[in-house]
């Protein structure tokens, strides 16, 4: 207390000095917190504005990825549709190519003559109906003037006749053909005629030289009549669609419907059937 007393001037200069120090280092530290503090209030937005955007980036990054790598599955699954959808349509084919076959063999036993079945391969370009082309030939065993046959349902039905052959195709000539000549009859009736194509662009059928006295009637059955030596008696033809009474013959015109629809035609069946050759040669002779 004593050195207090005595040396009261200094005690007080050490006093203050300590004091202004005290105080100046309260007040520096709450500038600088200030000053912190100040700082932050421009910068923690910005700070946090970033953080959105790099965020922001990146999310949109990774969904660009995940949609490159969608797109790219999406693709993938299209081609696999695409496999498993042709995939589809070809067991469709063989499932209808294996019971057009099994039909083909079911046919080809109820055909009284030994025959060959053959496929469409085309018609003639110069008239749709005129000629047919088959793919067997000779080589098939096939000859000129065998019958044609076909099935419309259950029913057999003719075709034409084959009037050329090579090693593997062969060509017919169709009953709805004008050049087409196919004795013919009335099968209720009996009553005979001769069956032509009516025109070159028609797929109509005309059965002339039918006695006036036979009667006609719409959906009449036309077969075969087994004259000419080429077709067995008895195959359907078609079905009388009209007839026409011509005032200045004897006789009267049928027009027939063909019993089968050449415009869906695909499989047929060879007959293997010759004419009779004392037939064709008194035919000869009696053309001479």
């Amino acid at each position: 207390m004593e050195f207090i007393i005595r040396h009261k001037t200094i005690v007080a200069f050490i006093s203050f000095t300590l004091f202004c120090l005290i105080s100046l280092t309260a007040r520096s530290s709450t500038a600088i917190t200030s000053f912190e503090g100040l700082g932050s209030l421009f910068v923690v937005p910005f700070q946090h504005g970033y953080e959105a955007l790099q965020g922001g980036v990146r999310r949109f990054w990774v969904g660009f990825t995940e949609l490159g790598e969608l797109r790219d599955e999406l693709q993938r699954t299209r081609q696999k549709l695409m496999k498993y959808e042709q995939i589809a349509d070809e067991l469709g084919e063989l499932k209808k190519e294996n019971e057009r076959l099994r039909q083909q063999l079911q046919m080809a036993s109820r055909i009284e003559y030994e025959s060959i079945p053959a496929r469409v391969l085309s018609r003639d370009p110069d008239n749709w109906f005129r000629t047919i082309i088959l793919d067997r030939g000779s080589s098939d065993g096939v000859k000129v003037n065998m019958p044609v046959v076909a099935y419309s349902g259950a029913e057999k039905a003719v075709i034409g006749k084959i009037i050329e052959v090579r090693g593997g195709v062969s060509r017919v000539l169709p009953v709805i053909a004008p050049e087409m000549k196919l004795g013919v009859m009335l099968q209720s009736s009996r009553y005979p005629g001769l069956l032509h194509g009516y025109s070159s662009s028609s797929i109509l059928c005309v059965m002339d030289y039918v006695s006036k006295s036979a009667l006609v009637k719409f959906g009449d059955p036309v077969v075969t009549s087994g004259q000419g030596g080429i077709f067995p008696q008895g195959l359907s033809v078609g079905k009388v669609l009209r007839a026409e009474v011509m005032e200045a013959s004897a006789y009267q015109r049928v027009i027939v419907i063909p019993a089968i629809d050449y415009e869906k035609l695909e499989d047929v069946f060879i007959m293997k059937k010759e004419p009779d050759a004392e037939f064709l040669e008194l035919l000869k002779s009696a053309g001479n």
